[in-house]
């Protein structure tokens, strides 16, 4: 039986929102991410040490895990569009502010500041709240798939753009490039009727009259204090942590590592560009994964995936091979940001309701401290050991414990797609 008008505008309206808001992240997040393309060619403008120029980066993403509260409670309380408007409008003013930048502290500042904050009002937090509005099940997962595959094609397109313009133009240029892209999707946002768009269609929980809950899997009317209370909202905010240190702690410093180990720059981020190639594949991938096999092993063939793929990188160091180069791109991009969307669908889940925004943006501040801390740790370590060795040692312990969680919190185990 076909659908009839009302149906048929919603699942429009659903997909045209699946759609915008995989074109924010993918916005935001590939900004963020040609960090990368930049690390060598700032160390060298401002005569820095590895590790002071890494640091912009961890700033960058300890304010946007850290701003994902704040994004959360004013995607409840104000609706998605103001917050996607603001977030556009600090994204272009630190780009353009950065590009101006005589001193390595004025790109603390708008780097760290102006783009961490603007990924957390275009990031995930507030599109799994949105998306949690519209889509429940098997859906939600797939529809948070989308989402967060975002992140490989954002660095697909724009981290090889940055290296060319670096290299082409120098830095300065490069940052105004990314801000013109930013302030150029702007319109994107007039494809929807928000007040429809914010009203959603999956009806949310009625407030009870009661106290909170005894365990996770009695419904309630969640509140960030009642959420912070349980097993559920610790064991996922870990995942985020330790997953989000092991890897970001190599691949902060990947397109760098190529470049010491004698690829040519452009060819390095090129590289690193592939793997954003097959990240929303992945993604997508173990999102479908989830709903046939299950969220346990899904995540456990993905975390295997990741210390494969960071081994084979490690491995080339040693012995450069293309056999190992091309399992680094097709492990590690087939796996990174996979458990995101399976973090999102089982906080969504749980914590269903009028605050999930803020209860997930407050689960997501693990991502971005994790984010932060693995980048900070990984250029320290290069820095004080003048190799990698350690880095990836790092990155192995942090990524064995992000997985842990998923059959160590009881809470965690009986959730699935």
């Amino acid at each position: 039986m076909p659908e009839d008008g009302p149906s048929r505008s919603a699942t429009k309206t659903a997909i045209i929102l699946v759609g915008i808001c995989f074109f924010l992240n993918a916005l935001s997040r590939g900004a963020g991410e040609t960090f990368t393309t930049f690390l060598l060619a700032l160390t060298e403008e401002f005569q820095a040490n590895r590790a002071d120029v890494a640091a912009i980066y961890s700033l960058q993403m300890l304010l946007a895990g850290c701003s994902a509260p704040l994004a959360g409670y004013c995607f409840d309380r104000f609706g998605p569009l103001r917050l996607y408007i603001a977030g556009l409008a600090m994204l272009v003013l630190g780009l353009v502010l950065a590009s101006f930048a005589s001193q390595l502290w004025q790109l603390y500042l708008f780097i760290g500041m102006g783009v961490g904050g603007a990924a957390a009002s275009l990031g995930n937090a507030p599109h799994s709240a949105l998306l949690a509005r519209w889509f429940e099940g098997v859906k939600l997962s797939r529809a948070m798939s989308v989402v967060y595959a975002a992140l490989g094609i954002g660095s697909l397109m724009l981290v090889p753009l940055a290296q060319f313009v670096i290299e082409t133009w120098g830095w300065r240029v490069a940052y105004l490039t990314l801000a013109a892209i930013a302030l150029l999707t702007l319109p994107v946002l007039l494809l929807l009727h928000w007040p429809t768009v914010q009203a959603g269609r999956i009806r949310l929980p009625v407030p009870s009259a009661g106290a909170a809950p005894a365990d996770d899997r009695i419904p309630t009317e969640w509140t960030l204090l009642k959420a912070l209370r349980t097993t559920a909202f610790w064991g996922l905010a870990s995942v985020f942590f330790f997953t989000s240190a092991g890897m970001f702690s190599v691949m902060v410093q990947a397109v760098a590592y190529l470049v010491e180990l004698g690829y040519a720059p452009l060819q390095a981020a090129s590289i690193y560009g592939l793997v954003g190639v097959l990240t929303p594949i992945g993604i997508v991938g173990f999102a479908w994964l989830d709903g046939r096999i299950g969220r346990h092993a899904s995540a456990a063939l993905s975390y295997a995936f990741s210390l494969a793929g960071l081994a084979a990188l490690w491995a080339l160091e040693g012995w450069r091979s293309q056999v190992l180069l091309w399992l680094f791109v097709l492990l590690v991009g087939l796996s990174f940001g996979a458990r995101g969307p399976m973090v999102g669908a089982t906080a969504a889940r749980i914590f269903q309701g009028r605050r999930f925004g803020m209860i997930f943006g407050t689960i997501m501040v693990g991502s971005g401290m994790g984010v932060s801390s693995g980048t900070l740790i990984g250029a320290k370590l290069h820095d004080l050991t003048g190799g990698y060795t350690a880095v990836f040692l790092f990155a192995a312990v942090c990524v064995i414990a992000g997985a842990l969680p998923f059959w160590t919190y009881r809470s965690l185990r009986r959730y699935g797609p």
